[in-house]
């Protein structure tokens, strides 16, 4: 199963509320479990202050190194002013963007250990460089492995599209899906085979954002003509890159003003 991130109307662009999350991260460590001994409920990292993030993973799992988490997953919440106790579970002062998990793949093969682990060591969700000289996976190459759910506001949102296979739901307003394979600060091979449903074609309809150096498709008319219709949907092939389905899209309701061109 894939990983499922609803927006909220507070936090309606997914990286740039990472991103903030990460630089008020004030917590380098390994976390505690609740309760002490497994089947844990909960995993915890952060520090108890309105002003600082902190993450709580729910569920009913065990762990044990090197082997990782086992079991299952319900979701990891971000949030800032973590509260509580090994004793008496964690919650969040306040509630910043949920991931839901159930059923997701949370084997060491698919990096969700190493993700934790960057997490909580600095708030890092693009890996970290362990001690030992390992690169760890980070939440962005997790994503990747999994595929992800985006579901939209009825506000503008920016919705991203990782390496893995992604659905990005835009919902209401005019909302912009980014494609770029730096965003996890290492260029990766493909941005997938991503679906994305609700996209309003036209001057002022959506946007497909592209960033120059990830996809090597720089003009609406190589985009344009990189596109084909199947059915209901347009299809846009980017080749080794991946390709995007604009479902129910004519393609010929697609205007230069649905595209975006980024360094």
């Amino acid at each position: 199963m894939v990983a499922t991130i609803n927006l909220t109307l507070a936090n309606r662009d997914l990286v740039a509320y990472f991103s903030n999350w990460t630089a008020n991260f004030g917590y380098n460590g390994n976390g505690e479990f609740s309760p002490s001994t497994p089947p844990h409920s909960q995993w915890a990292a952060g520090t108890g202050n309105a002003s600082n993030t902190g993450a709580v993973l729910n569920g009913n799992f065990s762990y044990a190194p090197p082997g990782g988490f086992s079991g299952t997953v319900n979701n990891i919440q971000f949030g800032t002013d973590l509260n509580g106790s090994t004793a008496t579970g964690f919650s969040l002062g306040t509630a910043g963007l949920t991931v839901g998990l159930t059923g997701s793949d949370i084997s060491a093969a698919s990096g969700f250990n190493e993700a934790i682990y960057s997490l909580s060591h600095g708030g890092s969700l693009t890996g970290i460089t362990h001690s030992s000289g390992r690169q760890f996976a980070g939440f962005y190459d997790y994503f990747g492995n999994v595929g992800t759910v985006q579901n939209g506001t009825v506000l503008a949102d920016t919705l991203y599209s990782f390496d893995g296979n992604d659905t990005l739901n835009g919902g209401a307003g005019r909302d912009a899906f980014v494609f770029d394979r730096d965003i996890d600060g290492a260029l990766s091979a493909t941005i997938g085979h991503d679906t994305v449903t609700g996209f309003v074609a036209g001057a002022s309809g959506d946007l497909l954002r592209f960033a120059l150096q990830s996809t090597a498709f720089d003009s609406f008319a190589e985009v344009y003509a990189a596109a084909s219709q199947v059915g209901s949907d347009t299809v846009i092939n980017l080749g080794s890159f991946g390709d995007i389905t604009l479902a129910g899209v004519t393609k010929t309701n697609l205007v230069a003003g649905n595209f975006e061109f980024v360094a």
